[in-house]
């Protein structure tokens, strides 16, 4: 990066189009509260119906209701063009598909424009054709959330690597620690106090992989292994999964937590965590945060998964959608303590390392202060 320059203060807008509460919202409030605690002033502009704008207004930042999709695309753009050509706005930090078409044409409509930037989070891929490149060439930078998407953004669409950045998700290292195992937690899980425990925390989604984790679960199962698996998440995948488990037999050793908010808790139940994955991920904050809590992981090679699961390392990776290889894994960590222990305390120092919210609200922050010193886009 350029030489440093005075440090300034910014005023950021985030504007975000969905309505559920994964690992994209859940990054947008922490790195809001994170911007603000470093002397940043934060806004957001998001769907009433959806939980950000509740937690947002919750954590007192504040939030323009804005309803984005078809017709409505047009109040959002007279709204947002409103917000922005107010001057207040020094950074305007788009993130869905939606509210960054809507946000970066009130952008394109004003004299005066604050910088534009981008967060991109998952690795799907993105259409090759001139409106999505100029969608992702036009802001003054991109934030992805790993390498992989970093790459994917350059390799087709020609986006400079100058002005793209991989900033994953920091991990509260307050709040994400090596705990005890809750008794209480067991109890109502019914779940036996020695019992071995893997667990998943994730959004139920087909895409999270966890019918694959299911079917490793059962081949566990038939050869004799005794242990649980517990699923902490919801979403809507949720009917298919009780069919899955259904369908192997797997009552008894399966648990449904349903949605949790705070999963430090849960955590500490799980011997292993386990996250199986097919697409999209960019670096998951549920792994980081399980490596925080010196948990062994295991992952697959899919998205930002490998940047944190490094093979023998800090956990172990499979390939994605194969089961067999999952239950390998799986079986190969419940039968060796010390393995366990050594990727957890791994995984944690990589954490402390370079995974910190810290860490991350001080590179924003870098990239914030090139833009703002150097004129923008022009000059990164």
């Amino acid at each position: 990066m350029p030489g440093k320059h005075p440090r300034k203060s910014f005023a950021i807008l985030h504007t975000e189009a969905s309505l559920g509460w994964g690992g994209q919202e859940r990054r947008i409030l922490v790195e809001a509260l994170a911007m603000q605690r470093r002397g940043h002033r934060l806004a957001l502009a998001c769907d009433p119906r959806g939980e950000l704008y509740r937690r947002g207004r919750q954590q007192g930042f504040p939030v323009t209701p804005i309803r984005f999709g078809g017709r409505q695309n047009l109040t959002a753009w007279l709204k947002l063009r409103r917000l922005l050509a107010d001057g207040a706005v020094d950074l305007l930090n788009t993130h869905s598909s939606l509210d960054s078409w809507v946000g970066a044409l009130a952008w394109r409509s004003l004299r005066a424009r604050p910088l534009l930037v981008r967060t991109r989070h998952l690795s799907t891929k993105v259409k090759v054709n001139w409106p999505t490149r100029w969608l992702y060439q036009t802001p003054a930078a991109i934030i992805t959330t790993g390498r992989v998407t970093r790459e994917l953004l350059m390799q087709r669409l020609g986006v400079p690597a100058r002005r793209i950045f991989s900033i994953p998700t920091g991990v509260d290292l307050s709040e994400f620690v090596p705990q005890e195992k809750s008794r209480e937690l067991l109890l109502q899980l019914k779940i036996p106090a020695d019992a071995f425990i893997f667990g998943s925390v994730a959004v139920l989604r087909s895409w999270k992989g966890h019918l694959y984790l299911l079917e490793a679960m059962h081949q566990l199962i038939e050869t004799g292994v005794r242990a649980f698996l517990l699923l902490v998440g919801e979403g809507p995948y949720r009917v298919v999964i009780e069919e899955k488990i259904a369908q192997l037999g797997l009552q008894p050793w399966v648990r449904l937590a349903g949605y949790r908010d705070q999963v430090a808790p849960w955590f500490a139940l799980m011997d292993v965590v386990v996250l199986a994955s097919y697409a999209n991920e960019g670096v998951p904050q549920s792994l980081l945060q399980a490596q925080a809590m010196a948990r062994p992981v295991i992952g697959t090679m899919v998205g930002g998964i490998p940047e944190v699961v490094m093979e023998g390392d800090t956990g172990l990776v499979a390939p994605p959608r194969d089961a067999a290889a999952l239950a390998g894994a799986m079986g190969r960590l419940m039968a060796d303590a010390n393995f366990r222990r050594e990727l957890g305390q791994r995984g944690r120092q990589l954490v402390i390392e370079r995974f910190s919210l810290e860490q991350m609200a001080a590179e924003l922050e870098a990239v914030y202060q090139v833009l703002g010193g150097r004129g923008g886009e022009e000059e990164l």
